[in-house]
């Protein structure tokens, strides 16, 4: 899978995620509940929106230095 791929689908996978979250969210409204969101979701979220642009800046400098060495990639 290229680093493209990857990203597109870290991306989809945390949209999907966010989307059950929130169909879930209503009906379970307890401290765990919270503890939940605020251990795991807020940190996943952090770390995925500092990881999409790393990775297509990654998928950028991929495609070039392939360019320039003469991959047909």
């Amino acid at each position: 899978m290229s680093v493209e791929g990857a990203r597109m689908r870290l991306q989809g996978s945390m949209k999907e995620l966010m989307t059950k979250w929130s169909e879930i969210e209503p009906l379970w409204r307890d401290a765990t509940s919270r503890g939940f969101h605020k251990r795991y979701l807020e940190a996943l979220e952090a770390a995925v929106k500092s990881a999409l642009p790393a990775m297509e800046k990654m998928a950028e400098t991929l495609h070039r230095v392939r360019s320039e060495c003469g991959d047909p990639r």
